[in-house]
């Protein structure tokens, strides 16, 4: 007779080999949180220290100006632009239905409920952003049209993903045009491509001063590059910058063509008139604590330190790039007509999510804090004593996991 396995010896020899393969996966998937949990808590270990170089140099945290409001009610467009619009019905949904939800029916509804919901309070949360963004730099024509192919293979894929994000057929039609090259015309460079005439720069917001435009060098990094137009006579530039004096005369500069001429020569010697600035070459002090934690589309050497970071997604095109690298509009139908190509540099977590920043005037105190594996946190200047219970617990799932340092 012949010995074969019987068919229960196989049940037992497959649910053995499942099990062990759940355990391996289990241990993996363990062992990459805490690698993002331990990335997270070092990033904001060395931002801290940033943040305290600042307060000794200058005796307040950075006075980072509100770039929306901190109000969780106000109903946000598709693209996350707060409008004057309060939802004050936002925690209507059932929470006990989170750890349910169904493709159809209810669930489909209540699901959409809590990502509305989300929407808002991620729009406050951002109102002191972490993130500096600017005009991209001369010369990256290269960088803008691959973006640009990439957006425009989105818009024209018809993947339901997309489609749920654009959801009106304009929107997907401007994407679909992509951005034009960032050549000579200095009107358009990084426009949409299509109604190229229809919005004036001046009334649009392409500079974003958020904490990294304290911490970093703002002169050597925004305006590396930048076309004259950008600076010459914005009032959103202006109102964030006085014109500085040459370290070395004592002078106050004619105007920032000649900071932007310096900064592009790539010469020690006029790099030097930027870098001797008291304002910058107070950030040399904290820079080492930057290098190799930030996000950015290039390399950038400030004091000869590296601040892009080394991520294992690995060059620009990644799954967010639509954040990165195009700004959104102001207008509250969330409209693509206004908006441009910017560069970005900012400080995210473990998880590619910016870390969040509130220091309420006079900027004695400040929290930073990460939202943590869910993506999901609530204000702290918002007391949760004023929610309802379903609301409360809500708001307990999302901030579970959050990772929070309180500095003064």
């Amino acid at each position: 007779m012949r010995r074969a396995f019987t068919l229960v010896e196989l049940l037992v020899v497959i649910v053995v080999i499942v099990s062990l393969m759940m355990i391996v996966f289990r241990l993996g998937s363990i062992g990459s949180d805490a690698e993002y949990y331990n990335r997270t808590i070092v990033r904001i270990q060395r931002l801290e220290n940033c943040l305290s170089g600042y307060y000794a140099a200058f005796g307040s945290y950075p006075p980072v100006k509100l770039h929306g409001v901190r109000d969780i009610y106000l109903r946000v467009g598709r693209h996350g632009i707060q409008t004057d619009e309060r939802n004050e019905n936002i925690w209507s949904w059932d929470p006990e239905k989170f750890d349910n939800w169904v493709s159809t029916g209810d669930g489909r509804y209540f699901q959409q409920q809590e990502a509305d919901a989300w929407a808002q309070v991620r729009a406050a949360c951002r109102s002191q952003p972490m993130a500096c963004m600017f005009p991209y730099p001369q010369g990256y024509g290269d960088v803008v049209r691959a973006v640009s192919d990439e957006m425009k293979e989105r818009a024209t894929s018809g993947d339901e993903e997309y489609k749920s994000y654009w959801q009106d057929e304009d929107t997907r039609e401007r994407l679909s045009a992509g951005f034009d090259d960032g050549g000579s015309d200095s009107g358009s460079v990084g426009r949409f491509s299509r109604n190229k005439g229809e919005v004036d720069w001046r009334r649009t917001q392409i500079f974003q001063f958020g904490v990294m435009s304290y911490l970093l060098p703002r002169y050597m990094v925004m305006m590396n590059g930048a076309d004259e137009f950008f600076t010459s006579g914005f009032a959103q530039w202006d109102q964030n910058n006085t014109m500085p004096c040459d370290p070395f005369t004592g002078y106050e500069y004619n105007n920032w063509r000649q900071l932007k001429n310096y900064g592009e020569t790539g010469r020690q010697q006029d790099i030097a008139h930027i870098a001797n600035i008291p304002s910058q070459a107070a950030c040399a002090r904290w820079m080492p604590n930057l290098e190799g934690t930030c996000r950015c589309a290039h390399d950038y050497s400030l004091f000869g330190i590296k601040i892009k970071s080394a991520t294992e997604r690995g060059g620009l095109l990644v799954d967010d790039t639509s954040v990165q690298i195009f700004s959104p509009s102001d207008d509250a139908s969330g409209s693509c007509k206004d908006q441009y190509v910017l560069d970005s540099v900012t400080l995210q977590d473990g998880w590619w999510q910016d870390i969040y920043y509130y220091s309420p005037e006079p900027h004695q105190t400040y929290t930073v804090w990460s939202s943590g594996k869910n993506k999901r946190t609530f204000p702290p200047w918002i007391s949760r004593k004023t929610l309802s219970s379903r609301a409360n617990e809500c708001v307990s799932r999302w901030v579970s996991d959050d990772i929070i340092h309180l500095s003064n």
